[in-house]
């Protein structure tokens, strides 16, 4: 069942992002056109769907019905398409939407994956490929936006569907009251900073070589592997170990600007801390799965934010390194001090039973 919930996640994560790819990138660029509109509507769009993602996480786990709540959002995304000619009022619709979907199904994945990281890495890794395609599609004039439209609908269907299968065996756990100590303040913070600065280089990455549309969407498998070996690695040697792949990368940028085999490397290896900055979080809130998820992408929009105004400055083989340096110094701080929440309470648990 556990391999069903994630393969059907997966693939409308994939889906849903690559709707809103088509509606944001194809579509309403067509519409509006360049200009300040466009920009407040992207905008939108994107706070809506990454930093609401943290009130709709927090709500979501307390109403405990997280196929439903990512089957709203599915049926959003496609209202959404019918409100093309109003480019603000889509972006809004379709950024709840992706937003509803993203927590609905990272909230189940979470509750199935034991506190590990491999079924999380494995969801959100399929993500990144949509918005990859979504934004191609401007270049082969995809204009057959029902088929978009009927996809989420189908979606939409299978979500109903998967929440009358799992109701009763997958289920949020009692939320309880969070106590954070200082050791899981300064995890919870060195965490939020790493995927701040996760998110802004993500953004800024716009190496030469990806104008030749293989290396291209090699770099986005590169992304996806990545995301999805960082889990399994992570659950088999440890977090802190994994880690080393953040230093590893930093290197690999120094020649990632004229060799693009180190670059998609280092994109990989780049990667590979983001299910386990997840599963961290999730398991420093205990039972508030949603909070977590939404705590998460809060920062994915933050760091995205200098982008927004154009500020890519970083964008060099010494900018790269030292900012990608800095990140790995502190998740490494973050994951010290997340072990040593974890023994606390384990020793507190033990403590108890005594």
């Amino acid at each position: 069942m556990n391999k069903k919930i994630v393969g059907i996640y997966s693939i409308i994560h994939f889906i849903v992002d690559l709707s809103c790819a088509i509606l944001v990138s194809n579509l309403l660029t067509q519409k509006m056109g360049p200009g300040i509109n466009l920009f407040i509507a992207i905008l939108i769009y994107n706070f809506f769907a990454f930093a609401m993602q943290l009130p709709i996480g927090i709500i979501a786990d307390k109403i405990n019905r997280n196929a439903i709540c990512s089957a709203i959002g599915c049926l959003l995304v496609a209202i959404a398409f019918g409100f093309s000619n109003f480019g603000i009022v889509a972006c809004l619709i379709a950024g709840i939407g992706n937003a509803m979907f993203h927590v609905g199904g990272g909230i189940d994945v979470l509750n199935i994956s034991d506190k590990k990281a491999t079924l999380s890495g494995i969801f959100v890794s399929t993500g990144a490929m949509g918005i990859f395609l979504g934004g191609k599609s401007v270049s082969i004039e995809f204009n057959k936006y029902y088929m978009v439209i009927l996809i989420l609908l189908i979606s939409a269907i299978s979500l109903f569907w998967l929440y009358n299968q799992i109701k009763g065996e997958v289920s949020n756990s009692e939320i309880q009251p969070i106590k954070l100590g200082k050791n899981e303040w300064i995890a919870i913070i060195c965490i939020f900073i790493t995927v701040c600065i996760r998110s802004y280089v993500s953004m800024i990455l716009s190496f030469t070589w990806k104008s030749s549309f293989v290396f291209a969407i090699l770099a986005i498998l590169g992304v996806m592997l990545g995301k999805m070996l960082g889990g399994i690695i992570g659950d088999k040697i440890g977090f802190e170990k994994t880690s080393i792949s953040l230093l590893i990368s930093a290197i690999c940028f120094i020649c990632s600007f004229t060799n693009p085999v180190i670059g998609i490397i280092a994109i990989l290896l780049f990667n590979m801390t983001m299910p386990i900055t997840l599963i961290c979080l999730s398991n420093i809130f205990n039972n508030n799965k949603g909070l977590a998820f939404g705590l998460l992408t809060l920062a994915l929009f933050v760091g995205a934010v200098p982008t927004f105004v154009g500020y890519n400055q970083l964008f060099t083989r010494i900018g790269l390194f030292i900012i990608t340096l800095i990140s790995s110094i502190i998740l490494y701080i973050a994951l010290r001090y997340y072990n040593k929440s974890i023994k606390f309470k384990e020793r507190r648990v033990k403590n108890e039973e005594c």
